[in-house]
């Protein structure tokens, strides 16, 4: 087939897009799967001029109607994701394919380009003396066996997994090479400040002009003056501070595991549209409906205390058990210690996906999310959980348990994340 025929060539490029799409590269990642095959599939059919952020999100990534590019960044990493995995299949699985799909940065129009073509003839390399040949090879063969001998040493003198085996064993698929998982953080309703010209209102889906104790607060920060009101923004677009800081974390040590994630706003995503291998998610329970689903079946939980007008850390079904609460510093009414919850689960029965599921979470707005990641990618942490497992007698960590933290707070950030109390379940909560 001559570069021209794969240019136009119909069959060739869908054949392409399904050796893909059937590769052992993207086996897990089902998302990007479909990701793939709508752009394809639109690319093939002469639409590819309908390609859009939004129509991605509705049509491949199963978002509302009312998906909003400017507060769900799911699309853009998706393609992000699906640019990596691409060049990992031509670098690992198919280099010498034919005819290659590319995904230019800032389009989400895939485009077919030829790829490494094999020649029908190869040159025959010049006759060499048997003599003079044999020992070449000799030379060669002793060569590699001294280079070989070299490379052992400095192999088994330097070689250290940078991830510690009883890391990889409590994250499980999540840090395997090449799993795909999805990080949703929290995001509390929250009221904008947006200042305004004098006479004009700002664009947007502003409400009406702030109370005056709001305007006084925002003017004492000194920061943008326009000579108007300043009027009110509702949104569930940003996340706690501590939560990101999570997240930060969370997505550094599974790329550092090989494995790919994405990270939205748990508001855009419902949860039968998650297709991952593996699902993370930060956030109080307090404005996280995911994680707010899980905790009311799981032994630990986090509810509001009417009587301390406060919201707490225990078991709330089992009287008499410890109740776990923030405390605050007296002079700044600021936390300095707080507590957060892991809580650790399979597949949910009768799906095969995701294949582990874990929640850090803590009081609402406090730092105990964050203490809870931190405590879960501790190597000490996580060798002291699984000796205290041990002792129960579980060979390996469970499959479904929950562990509760302990912090100290530095400038709402958690500081020295230890050690409070943990409970394995003896069986999956079904999540209703």
């Amino acid at each position: 087939m001559t570069v021209g025929n794969l240019m136009t060539d119909r069959a060739a490029k869908q054949r392409a897009c399904e050796e893909i799409l059937k590769s052992r590269t993207f086996s897990r990642s089902e998302q990007l799967v479909q990701f793939l095959r709508y752009l394809c599939e639109l690319e093939l059919d002469g639409r590819g001029a309908e390609i859009t952020e939004y129509s991605i999100a509705t049509n491949a990534l199963n978002r509302p109607a009312d998906y909003a590019p400017g507060e769900d960044s799911s699309v853009r990493s998706r393609a992000h994701a699906l640019r990596r995995k691409l060049k990992e299949y031509y670098d690992e699985e198919a280099p010498r394919a034919e005819l290659r799909i590319d995904l230019p940065k800032g389009s989400y129009r895939p485009v077919f380009v030829p790829g490494a073509v094999v020649a029908e003839h190869s040159p025959v390399p010049p006759a060499v003396a048997p003599r003079l040949q044999w020992r070449w090879l000799c030379a060669a063969a002793a060569a590699g066996a001294l280079l070989a001998s070299v490379l052992f040493l400095l192999y088994g003198q330097f070689r250290t997994d940078a991830i510690d085996p009883v890391v990889r064993e409590a994250w499980g698929p999540l840090l395997e090479r090449g799993n795909d998982s999805l990080i949703l953080i929290g995001a509390p309703p929250v009221l904008r400040a947006i200042p305004s010209q004098q006479g004009v209102k700002p664009l947007g889906n502003v409400l009406e002009p702030a109370p005056n104790w709001v305007e006084q607060w925002y003017r004492g920060l000194k920061l943008d003056e326009r000579g108007g009101p300043v009027y009110m923004f509702p949104t569930r677009g940003y996340a706690v501070f501590c939560d990101s800081l999570a997240a930060l974390a969370a997505g550094t040590l599974i790329g550092s595991a090989g494995a790919t994630y994405h990270t939205v706003p748990e508001p855009s995503v419902r949860p039968m549209a998650i297709h991952e291998n593996g699902l993370l998610v930060i956030g109080a329970p307090g404005y996280t409906a995911y994680a707010s689903r899980v905790l009311r079946v799981t032994p630990y939980s986090i509810w509001f205390d009417t009587q301390a007008n406060e919201e707490v850390l225990g078991q709330r079904l089992v009287p008499g058990s410890p109740v776990y609460r923030a405390r605050r510093d007296p002079q700044t009414a600021r936390y300095s210690t707080v507590y957060g919850l892991i809580t650790v689960l399979p597949s949910q029965p009768g799906r095969p996906r995701p294949e582990r599921t874990v929640i850090f979470s803590g009081i609402m707005g406090s730092p105990g999310a964050q203490a809870a990641l931190e405590f879960f990618r501790s190597t000490a942490g996580l060798h002291e959980m699984q000796e205290r497992f041990r002792k129960e007698g579980y060979t390996r960590f469970p499959g479904a348990y929950q562990i509760v933290v302990r912090c100290g707070v530095d400038a709402e950030t958690a500081m020295n994340a230890v050690y409070e109390t943990h409970k394995a379940m003896s069986r999956v909560p079904v999540i209703e």
